[in-house]
């Protein structure tokens, strides 16, 4: 049996690079960790850890079920599943699916907090016309923070028309003067 299969499969989420799981593979990775205790879990339990449907749970069970050749048992008294035999489920897959487990949820709520806009300004396009060395500078600088050139236009005119506001006043000030 082949443990690349999708339960989410393992084997390519093995190098370095950070990403977030897919939404089956969260699922299933969590079943996984609900049940490699090999104690009874509620359905109701499970269903809702997992915030998923009773068909949904069926399917994960049989993935899980295929993916490490293990046996999960049913009991219609306690309405609970179990893992009685985990078959090529090893311990260190199981630690390697918290890891995963745990580097998702990080990299999710790092995401959901550095993108949260709640009342985004409406933009409108405007022509301009402007120096080919002005226009070059823009693309340096929107290329070297990769961006665009809208981007640094704006933080240009936020960072610099204050100051510009400024002096202007000042020197209306000084026109009318004493």
């Amino acid at each position: 049996m082949v443990k690349n299969r999708e339960l989410g499969g393992i084997s390519p989420l093995l190098g370095k690079k950070k990403m977030l799981l897919s939404p089956k593979q969260f699922r299933n990775f969590k079943l996984t960790l609900l049940l490699s205790h090999g104690k009874p879990v509620s359905k109701v339990k499970i269903i809702r850890d997992l915030d998923c449907s009773e068909p949904t749970l069926t399917r994960a069970l049989r993935e899980l079920r295929d993916l490490y050749c293990a046996d999960i048992r049913f009991s219609k008294t306690g309405n609970t599943y179990q893992l009685v035999d985990k078959g090529m489920l090893t311990k260190k897959d199981v630690r390697r699916i918290e890891e995963l487990l745990a580097q998702h949820l990080n990299l999710k709520s790092e995401d959901t907090t550095s993108h949260v806009f709640l009342d985004k300004e409406k933009k409108k396009p405007v022509s301009l016309s402007l120096r080919m060395s002005v226009i070059r500078k823009i693309d340096s600088l929107a290329y070297r923070l990769e961006t665009t050139r809208s981007d640094v236009v704006e933080m240009v005119v936020d960072r610099c028309i204050e100051s510009l506001l400024e002096t202007v006043e000042r020197e209306s000030s000084k026109r009318k003067g004493p």
